[in-house]
């Protein structure tokens, strides 16, 4: 039987530290991204991708930076590895920072209609103000469950009503079934306190910088940038942009990213707090082997 385990935590928390260390006490592991960013090819050092070894890790950099990428499509490579995997019990072990991808895996995905291009281009042409403003008056509920600073989910939200005339919540409640039972499957959520996590941020953003993460963003900017996509959100990306215009100083631009990426890790913090309260809370500097043969025992005692 398959064992199956589950690992989140804020940017930059160590959470591929603790999914490689896991790895190890288990026969056949497979390591499945679970990081809405680090799917593009594109993005190397500015999503702080893993080294990967490529039979055990698998969905990391294997999408061009043109393609409109969705959870729905994360799904379906998922299932397909469960199928190709499927004739040997092997350990899988889901790990990033994306609650959405998460969420379809253990509770399913809700099968929202294809929203029509008319209606995704006049999207696009349109500021945050303009679908807050038209959800507030149209759909005031969703607006006290997704991030209403957060332009994407609050776009995603305004083309699903009006392209649909029924709330993204309504289609949420019909979701299909879930790829894997949460019940037979180990929750761990990486947590570290704030003013560690914030000085591993700073750290991160630096060591970004040393190995290049100017140079990385300004090839995509003069080759495929388009921030219509996905892969434009990708924290720093914009500003990174700004410097090389000549309108963000080097110094301004590692604080810029850093506040932009401890107000990221915020909001995780806060989909933890609504959506994950149930996982089992675990530190990476406190895992010494007793620790992890705990953590062991867990997994294969749930399954």
């Amino acid at each position: 039987m398959n064992e199956i385990i589950c690992i989140s935590g804020c940017t930059a928390s160590g959470k591929s530290a603790v999914a490689l260390e896991l790895s190890t006490h288990f026969e056949n592991p497979v390591i499945i991204n679970t990081d809405a960013l680090q799917v593009y090819d594109c993005w190397k050092i500015l999503t702080d991708r893993p080294l990967v070894n490529k039979p055990q890790h698998k969905l990391y950099g294997h999408i061009s930076c043109s393609t409109n990428y969705s959870v729905g499509d994360w799904v379906k490579e998922v299932d397909k590895i469960f199928k190709l995997n499927s004739k040997k019990p092997r350990t899988f072990i889901f790990v990033g920072g994306t609650g959405l991808y998460f969420n379809a895996l253990l509770n399913g995905l809700s099968q929202i209609p294809q929203i029509p291009k008319k209606v995704r281009d006049f999207a696009n042409s349109c500021d945050l103000t303009f679908f807050l403003e038209y959800l507030k008056k149209n759909d005031p509920d969703i607006l006290e469950k997704i991030d209403i600073k957060n332009k994407r989910r609050v776009q995603r939200a305004w083309e699903v009503l009006k392209a649909t005339d029924k709330s993204i919540l309504y289609w949420q409640s019909d979701n299909t079934s879930s790829l894997v039972s949460s019940s037979d499957t180990s929750l761990l959520l990486v947590e570290i306190e704030r003013e560690r996590l914030a000085r591993r941020i700073s750290a991160r953003v630096d060591y970004m910088i040393e190995r290049g993460v100017i140079k990385e963003v300004e090839k995509v900017y003069k080759t495929c940038w388009d921030t219509t996509l996905p892969f434009s959100k990708a924290i720093g990306a914009q500003d990174i942009i700004n410097h090389l215009n000549g309108d963000m100083s080097i110094k301004n631009l590692a604080q810029n990213i850093e506040i932009k990426t401890r107000q990221f890790a915020k909001r995780q913090r806060t989909w933890h707090r609504n959506y994950m309260k149930h996982w089992t809370s675990i530190d990476p500097s406190r895992m010494g082997e007793l620790d992890i043969e705990k953590i062991i025992k867990k997994v294969k005692a749930s399954n």
